[in-house]
Parts: C-alpha cells; structure tokens; sequence
C-alpha cells in the first residue's frame, strides 16, 4: 500500500488543492449572493452553472488533453479556474457569475479527467482498487476540508476568492514537477441512451435524480441553511457533515449492494433521504440542537450520496463489459442534466413557498424515485449474485471520468480507440 500511494502522491496531492478551492468557493458565492439579498432563483441558476459547465467539460474537455497533452491542459485549467476565482471578487454581477461559473464547471472537469485518467495509468489491475480508494478519501475530504475555511475570513471581502484561488494555483506544483507518462484517453464503443434505458431503466433515471438531489443541494444548501438560521460558520459545518456521510456511507452500502438487490437497497437509500429532511423539518420546527442537525446530516449525505454508484452499478450489471466505459459517459450526461435542473426547480420553489420547500422537495424527489423503483423490483427479477459486478464506490459532487473504476479495466484496454 505505501508503494501504492508512493507512485500517485503527486497526483493526489494536485486533486486535493484545487477540488478544497473550488469547494470553497462553492460556499462562499451563495453567500455573498445571499448577503446581497440576491434573489433565490438568480442563486440557484448562477451555481447551476457550474453543472452546465461540468456536463460541456465531460464531452469536450478531453480534446484539449489529446491536443496538447496532460500537463499542460492541467495547466490550463488550473490557470483558467484560479483566474476566474479572483474574477468573482472584481466583476460582482449576475451576468458575469453566471459566465464565470460555466468557465469553473468546465475547468474541474478537464482537471479530474486529467488526474483521473493519470492515475489510470499508474495503477495495475490489483492496484486499481486501492488507487481509487485514496482517489475518493482525498477526495472527499478535500470538499469537507474546503467548506470549513469559508471561517478563516469575511465572507464579503475578497479575502476567500484569493485563498481559493491560491489553493487551485497550487495545484500545478505537484502535477507539473510529475514526470509521469502521457496516458490514453481514445474514444470508445457508443452507446445511445434509449439502449441504455431499454437495459436499465431504474440506473438511467436514477442518474438524473441523483443529479437533482446532489446539485440542488450542493447549490443551494448553504442558502438553505442560512434561511432556518444558521450562523456562517455552523452552515459550513452543515455542508461538510453531509459531505463527510457521503466518504462514510460508501463501505456499508457497497457491501449491502453486493449482498441484496440492488434496487431495494437504492429504494432504502432513498427513503433514508426522505426520513432525514423529515427530521430536518422537525429541527426548524423544534429547535433540535446542532449536533442533531449534523447527525441527519451526515445520514442524509450517506444516503444521496450512493444513489449515484448503485446507479452505475445496476446498470453495468446489465450490459456487456465492453459497452461499460460507453455507459458510464451517458450516465454522467444523464446526471449532468438533472444536476442542472435541480438548482433551478429547488430555487423557484424556495423563493414562492420559502426554506421549507427544499427539503419537500428531496424528499418527494427520493420517495418518488424510490416506489419507481420498487415497481421495477416487482416486474424485473434480480440478477443472480455470480452475473453482478461488484459495487465500486464513486464521487457524485464531480462524477467526471470513469477512468479509475476497476470493472471498466477490460474495456479501456481492449475496445479503446475501435470506433470513433
């Protein structure tokens, strides 16, 4: 294990910079929004955005890593994203944001491909396991880590966009000094998405409600949290509870997911989402303590945050191995979509009938899906243990490449490249 983590350091030490800058400032743009009594809905269509801008990275970013190669698109990104962090502070307008925060979407996503098919590269078949388990920990806890410094300054002065700014520019040290080879990143087999409906109707949409929940939380539950009264500072702690459920939950909901039915096991991740934003009702209502609030919180995220895997997971169980690199890409778009919309359903539902409604509606989203699920459990039978893939554990804030997931090791190598 330790030359395991040897041989990539570099690379996850880059991730960890810039995802802790940008998930900064994914706290720190709705508050000054919010500061500047911004209006719900212009919050919520300004920070989907940035999903815009990740779903345009997913298909079009890998083209400027072919062109100039990994260290200086990497570079690239980085730069671009650092510059418009401190944009944010010079050009405080609407129009403007919502420009800036197409750009930030589309930059993070060429820097987790780049990283993401970098790590590919380092890691054999028994080590691909372990590199992703290291990808996800730095991962994750560069989001929570990120989210807690929005304390170290005001939020209306430019002090924080320079520090998230200065965090993505760090991240150039260890990429740049890597002297690691260039990897492959040649297209694969296409797959439409009615095929892959037709294959798996329960993983297709479950990526779009994934991406409802995940992005209308990310985009919006500072501002939620804020609304029912929350200080800065515990509205920071809030995100990184849910943040660190999602790092905590991956173990035991892939070790159920590999054991029971998938779908019943998704159906219960989502009546779990259901029952937390219940309880985070009775909170406003009530005034539970704060320790309360982070427990639901952390339930909540472990919750939402494997709807996404066990998606990709009901899927890939479905269709032939060579189509999975292909699947996974549709899935993302999928995703990608519902992450775009959620924001803007969340906020024009929050400006009209106030804070409450954002827990309405993750929880109608997630119980909703959840009995859609359960009908496909009474009309579909379960794949029996020996024809599933096993579960793999996977970001769902920056579900950008697939590179690093072990069950698409066969076809990257085999069918990469075939048809373009």
């Amino acid at each position: 294990m330790r030359s395991v983590l040897a041989s990539v350091k570099s690379l996850l030490g880059g991730t960890a910079a810039f995802t802790a800058g940008n998930s900064l400032l994914g706290v720190v743009l709705p508050l000054r929004m919010e500061a500047a009594d911004y209006p719900v809905t212009l919050t919520g269509a300004i920070m989907a955005a940035y999903f815009l801008g990740l779903a345009l990275g997913g298909l079009r970013s890998k083209r400027v890593i072919l062109r100039i190669g990994h260290i200086r698109a990497f570079a690239v990104f980085a730069a671009l994203t650092a510059a418009a962090t401190l944009a944010y502070a010079v050009f405080f307008d609407p129009a403007a944001w919502l420009i800036l925060r197409i750009v930030n979407g589309f930059c993070i996503a060429g820097l987790a491909a780049t990283i993401e098919s970098w790590l590919n590269t380092r890691s054999s078949n028994e080590t691909r396991g372990r590199v992703l388990g290291f990808y996800m920990l730095t991962f994750y806890l560069a989001i929570a880590s990120g989210q807690t410094m929005v304390n170290l300054a005001d939020v209306n002065a430019p002090d924080l966009f320079m520090l998230a700014a200065s965090l993505i520019g760090l991240s150039l040290i260890p990429v740049a000094m890597t002297s690691l080879g260039e990897p492959n990143l040649s297209d694969s087999r296409v797959l439409n998405v009615k095929d892959l409906y037709l294959a798996s109707p329960v993983g297709v949409v479950g990526s779009g409600v994934a991406g409802l929940m995940v992005g209308s939380f990310y985009a919006l539950g500072v501002v939620f949290a804020r609304e029912i009264g929350l200080s800065v500072s515990e509205a920071a702690l809030f995100m990184s509870a849910v943040v660190l459920g999602g790092l905590v939950f991956q173990v035991p909901m892939g070790v159920l997911a590999d054991r029971y039915d998938r779908r019943v096991v998704m159906s219960s991740a989502l009546v779990a989402v259901g029952i937390a934003w219940g309880a985070l009702a009775s909170f406003i209502a009530s005034g539970l303590p704060f320790v309360a609030l982070l427990a639901m919180a952390l339930a909540f995220g472990g919750a939402m945050s494997s709807v996404y895997p066990l998606c990709v997971a009901q899927t890939f169980d479905r269709l032939e191995r060579r189509y999975y690199v292909a699947a996974s890409g549709r899935l993302l778009m999928v995703y990608s979509i519902g992450a775009t919309v959620g924001p803007l359903l969340a906020s024009a539902l929050m400006s009209v009938y106030g804070p409450s409604s954002f827990f309405l509606f993750e929880s109608t989203v997630a119980v909703l899906f959840a009995i859609f699920v359960l009908v496909s459990v009474s009309r579909r039978p379960c794949l029996p243990a020996d024809q599933r893939e096993k579960y793999v554990p996977l970001p769902d804030v920056t579900p950008i490449a697939m590179a690093l997931d072990p069950r698409t090791e066969s076809e990257a190598k085999t069918v990469a490249g075939e048809f373009r």
